[in-house]
C-alpha cells in the first residue's frame, strides 16, 4: 500500500507543480490521469526519490519513504517518460550492468534473471542487438525489463505508450496488466485510453491537484443520462460554449460533434448517449477550468 498525504512542491523558478496531494494506491494498476503541466512527472520523480517535496508525507508498506529513500528503491522499479541508453551496448550486457548497480550480486541469479525479462518482454531475439537501435516500443519494453530487476514491489511508469503504434501500445497493455498482478504499479498518462483499458481505480490530477479518485466504472455511473450529444456546423460551437457546458468536440464527416453535459435535453437535436471516460476526464478539467474563471475552488 502507498500512501500519499498533503506533498506539495514549488521549483524555484516559482512553478507550484504539486498543490497538496493525497492518495492511496493498493496493488494492481493505478492510472493518473492529467493533461501536459498537470505534474504527473513531478510526483512520480518524487516517488521515485529522485526529488524531495516541500512538504507531505510518502509511506510505502510501512516505511516512511523520504525520511529513508535508500531502502525504498531497493523495492522501486522506474520508467521515466525519457531514458538514455549507452551507444552500442546489448540489451543482454545493459540488462546486466543495470542489475549489478540494483546490487544483484549473485551472478547466476543475475543472469538467470536477465534471461528471464528478456523472454517476458518479448525481447530474446534481440538480446545482442543494441538498445540505442531498438524502435520506440521494443526500448519502452527494455525499459518495463530494467524497472523489473530485482523484484521489485512498486514500478512507476510515466507516458509509457506516448509515441508507440496501436500494435505495440497493445503489445505493452498487456505486459504492463501481466506485471501488475501482485505488486503495486502506477501509470502515468495523458492517454485516456490506456487508463480505461487497464486500470481498475485512478486520480485525475490537473495543475498539481487531484480533482477527482476512484473506480472509473464509478465515475462513468455518476454522468449517467446527463451527457448529450449533438452534430452540428462548426460556426455553431461557438455559441454552444457560451450557453451549454460543453465537455468535448470532435470532428466527424466534416462537421464537429458535441458532447454537452446538462441534467436534462439542451435544446432540440441534442440525444442522450452512454457516458464513456473520456467525457469524465474533460468535464473533471472543464469544471476545473470554469472554478478558476470565476475565482471559486472545484
Amino acid at each position: 500500500m502507498l500512501s500519499i498525504s498533503n506533498l506539495s512542491k514549488t521549483y524555484a523558478n516559482g512553478v507550484h507543480a504539486l498543490k497538496g496531494v493525497e492518495l492511496t494506491i493498493g496493488t494492481g494498476l493505478f492510472g493518473l490521469l492529467g493533461p501536459n503541466g498537470a505534474g504527473k512527472s513531478t510526483l512520480m520523480r518524487t516517488l521515485a526519490t529522485l526529488q524531495e517535496p516541500d512538504t507531505g508525507e510518502i509511506v510505502f508498506d510501512g516505511l516512511d519513504v523520504i525520511r529513508d529513500p535508500e531502502r525504498h528503491r531497493r523495492h522501486l522499479g522506474y520508467l521515466p517518460q525519457d531514458f538514455g541508453v549507452y551507444p552500442g551496448v546489448s540489451a543482454y550486457d545493459l540488462l546486466e550492468h543495470i542489475a549489478v548497480l540494483k546490487g544483484m550480486s549473485d551472478k547466476k541469479t543475475r543472469r538467470e534473471q536477465v534471461e528471464a525479462l528478456l523472454e517476458q518482454t518479448n525481447l530474446t531475439s534481440h538480446r545482442k542487438k543494441a538498445v540505442s537501435s531498438f524502435s520506440g516500443g521494443m526500448r519502452q519494453r527494455f525499459g518495463i525489463a530494467q524497472a523489473l530487476l530485482g523484484d521489485p514491489k512498486l514500478i512507476i511508469v510515466d507516458e509509457p505508450t506516448a509515441g508507440l503504434d496501436p500494435e505495440e501500445r497493445n503489445r505493452f497493455h498487456n505486459l504492463l496488466s501481466e506485471v501488475s498482478e501482485n505488486i503495486v504499479v502506477i501509470l502515468s498518462t495523458h492517454i485516456v485510453e490506456d487508463v480505461r483499458q487497464l486500470c481498475p481505480r485512478m486520480a485525475i490530477l490537473a495543475e498539481g491537484r487531484v480533482l477527482r479518485a476512484g473506480a472509473p466504472r464509478t465515475l462513468i455511473a455518476e454522468l449517467e443520462g446527463r451527457v448529450w450529444r449533438k452534430t452540428a456546423d462548426k460556426s455553431a460551437v461557438g455559441a454552444y460554449r457560451r450557453s451549454l457546458q460543453v465537455i468535448s468536440t470532435q470532428l466527424y464527416e466534416g462537421r464537429t460533434l458535441v458532447h454537452v453535459l446538462h441534467d436534462g435535453q439542451p435544446e432540440q437535436g441534442f440525444e442522450v448517449v452512454e457516458p464513456n471516460l473520456e467525457d469524465v476526464y474533460f468535464s473533471i478539467l472543464r469544471t476545473n477550468a470554469t472554478a478558476a474563471e470565476t475565482g471559486h475552488a472545484a
